[in-house]
Order: C-alpha cells, then sequence, then structure tokens
C-alpha cells in the first residue's frame, strides 16, 4: 500500500514530513510487525508484564481484531510505532483519521504499546521502586478511563497519545499523590532572587503587563489601558524591576540590593514540573509525602538529572480560586505552598476540568450546575470573572 491510498483510505488530512521518510524505511517489512504487535498473545503479554491497562485488555484486543483487517490501518500503526520511537516531536502536522468503530478508539494506543517494555527496563535500569514504576505505568489506565468518562466509551485518541510521549520518553513518573515531569527548563517571565534568611523575591523580567497585575492578552486582560513592560534592569549595584505580590506583577519598580540578593531562580534553571491528577484528594499530608518522595527519588535515582525548583503551571493553582473556594479549602493549601507569578493564559483549562465532556460556549448560563464548584465557577464567568492558569514554584 502507498502512502497516499492509505490518507486517502484513513481520511488524514495532514501527516508530518517525517511519514514519508519513515514510509520508505517501512514500506518492504512492517506486514510481519503489524501482525506481531496486533496479535493476541502480544497485546495480552505486554500490557500484563508492564501493570498496564489491566481493565480494559478485551476492549483493547477486540479494537486489535478489527484494526488487523484494515490494510491502511495496519501501515499507519507501523508508521506511527516508529515515529513515536523518535519522539513524535512533529505531532503538531499529525491530524487523526477520521472514522468510528473501536479499531479507531484505540488506534492512537497501538504504537504506544511497543514503548512500554522499554519504559519499565529504563525505569528498572534506575532502580526507581516497583511502585512507583507501576503507579507510571497506571497513567496509560487514567486516559483510557478519562475518556471512557468524557464519552461514555473506553478510547486512547491523539491528545492521551501525546501526553503519553512524556513517560515513552522517560521524562515523567508519578510518585504517590503527583506525577513529576523530570528536570528541564520550564521557568519564563520571571527572576527569582534569594537573601541570607531565605527571603524569596520575584521580579517580572520580559512581560507585557495588564493593569490588573496580569499577564496582558490573556483571557479578560486584552484591554491595553495602563498597561506596562516589565523588565528588570541592573546596575553595578543593584537589581531594579517590578515585584511580583500574591501572584501579580506591581506597576511599581523597586530595587534589590546586589550585595544582599543572589539570583536563585530564571529561564536558565531546571525545575521539576509537578502535574496534579485529577478528581483525587488534596489532603496535605498525602501532598507533602509525595513532594518528600520525590525528593527522594531524585536524588537517589536521577542525580544526573539536577534541578533548582518545583514547578507547576495549572488553573489549580490560579489565585482566582479564592473567589470560588472557603477558605478552608485543601486546594487553597496545596497553592500555598508556592510562590506564584502570573502567565499568558486563554482560560480554558478551568472548563476542561470543571465541565468535562460539556462544550462550553460564551452562554455560561447553560452550564450544568452539579457541584457547588461547577455553581460558583458558573457565577463567576457569568458575572465577568476568570479563572486563569498561574505559575508557581518552592525550593
Amino acid at each position: 500500500m502507498t502512502l497516499e491510498a492509505m490518507c486517502s483510505e484513513l481520511g488524514l488530512s495532514k501527516i508530518p514530513e517525517s511519514f514519508g521518510t519513515i514510509y520508505e524505511k517501512i514500506k518492504n517489512t512492517y506486514e510481519p510487525y503489524a501482525t506481531l504487535i496486533l496479535s493476541d498473545e502480544y497485546i495480552t503479554k505486554t500490557l500484563s508484564d508492564c501493570f498496564a491497562l489491566s481493565s480494559f485488555t478485551q476492549e483493547i484486543r477486540a479494537a486489535a481484531a478489527e484494526a488487523r483487517k484494515n490494510a491502511a490501518m495496519r501501515l499507519l500503526i507501523c508508521i506511527m510505532a516508529e515515529w513515536i520511537r523518535h519522539g513524535a516531536e512533529d505531532i503538531a502536522d499529525y491530524e487523526a483519521p477520521c472514522g468510528e468503530g473501536v479499531s479507531f478508539d484505540f488506534l492512537h494506543l497501538f504504537p504506544m504499546i511497543p514503548t512500554m517494555p522499554d519504559t519499565v527496563a529504563h525505569l528498572r535500569a534506575r532502580n526507581v521502586p516497583e511502585d512507583i514504576i507501576i503507579a507510571t505505568m497506571q497513567e496509560y489506565d487514567y486516559c483510557v478511563d478519562l475518556l471512557l468518562r468524557n464519552t461514555g466509551r473506553p478510547a486512547f485518541d491523539k491528545g492521551r497519545l501525546n501526553w503519553m510521549r512524556r513517560v515513552a520518553k522517560n521524562e515523567m513518573i508519578r510518585i504517590g499523590r503527583f506525577k513529576y515531569d523530570l528536570p528541564a527548563k520550564r521557568v519564563s517571565g520571571i527572576r527569582a532572587y534569594k537573601n541570607e534568611s531565605g527571603d524569596v523575591f520575584v521580579l517580572a523580567d520580559g512581560v507585557d503587563v495588564h493593569h490588573s497585575g496580569k499577564v496582558l492578552g490573556s483571557a479578560g486582560c486584552e484591554d491595553t489601558t495602563g498597561s506596562f513592560r516589565a523588565e528588570i534592569e541592573e546596575t553595578e549595584d543593584k537589581i531594579i524591576g517590578y515585584p511580583i505580590v500574591d501572584g501579580l506583577i506591581t506597576n511599581k519598580k523597586c530595587e534589590l540590593e546586589k550585595s544582599e540578593w543572589s539570583l536563585c531562580l530564571s529561564e536558565d534553571d531546571n525545575v521539576v514540573f509537578v502535574h496534579i491528577p485529577p478528581r483525587e484528594s488534596f489532603d496535605v499530608a498525602a501532598m507533602e509525602s509525595s513532594y518528600a518522595h520525590a525528593r527522594e527519588i531524585f536524588a537517589k535515582h536521577y542525580s544526573d538529572r539536577p534541578y533548582s525548583a518545583f514547578f507547576c503551571r495549572s488553573w489549580l493553582m490560579s489565585r482566582d480560586l479564592r473567589k470560588v473556594l472557603k477558605p478552608t479549602s485543601n486546594i487553597l493549601a496545596f497553592q500555598d505552598k508556592y510562590i506564584h507569578y502570573p502567565c499568558l493564559c486563554n482560560g480554558t483549562q478551568v472548563f476542561i476540568n470543571v465541565f468535562p465532556g460539556i462544550a462550553v460556549s460564551e452562554d455560561y448560563t447553560a452550564l450544568p450546575e452539579e457541584t457547588s464548584l461547577q455553581r460558583n465557577v458558573k457565577t463567576l464567568y457569568i458575572n465577568g470573572g476568570h479563572i486563569l492558569n498561574d505559575c508557581g514554584f518552592f525550593f
């Protein structure tokens, strides 16, 4: 089968250029590989050995049986398996095929299954504890279950494939309450300074600021009246810039003495990104246990990946949540561990998480009110408010 015929049969309107290179490499040899990775025996053994998707094995095998009958799908799965093996960095150039049925529901899982043994082997080679390996691999279960809750059927779509590239590339692990990306450069728009007493002072840098103190261009922050540019200046003995207080950029410059303050965090530093699994408790003890265990794991098993801080960017970090949550909420307790600063945000993440599976328009009055959070968020938006992602860090 040609690449053109595959795209035509599956309704693929856009594929990465790399698919052409991969096709030329595998066009004469892919069929035996497709037979292998879509076989019941391979799927059952791999999922079992890798602690993944035990609750969905039957559905996945049924989907594989349908995929085996589809020549175009067999070719696409093999191309994608090779593509993922090399990182799939051009995933933005890929649009998922059009189709219905179980084979399309799990199409994007099949090229991920061959990566699972390598992920487990990598974690074991680093002597990562077995319970963390199991928890990390069960992120696949979370992905399928998420779509089951949102759509009414188990599936693994392009969005889940993109998310699970983190695990396939050995860049994310689950430790207790949270998931953690391995250290990488994530900080932008600020520099943080620390004095000998351990006090931390944060200045905005290279950011256009709305008069509210949030980032200009964010949802609800489009008006340029009163906006300004925040940049850090330095003299021989001073650092001059706009400070960030309680997560907002102030419009009055301050000066820090270089003799008293030293740079402790900037865009040049690696940080550990904290992901927050939804629908789980914000029990303070569980959160602190996860952070403490993460420090141990990174120190012992990833000493070659140094980092400067823990970092998070999420709607759950939004200080605007104080308008809709009780002061005693453990979500606010979660936030309080971090030093906050604003970031550019379109404001959609809150809808994806608070109103899952619901298409949201600007008619906020149509939103459901099945929980107190939904009711309060709905009211906030009807009254012109927004819940924007914030960033934050702690050392």
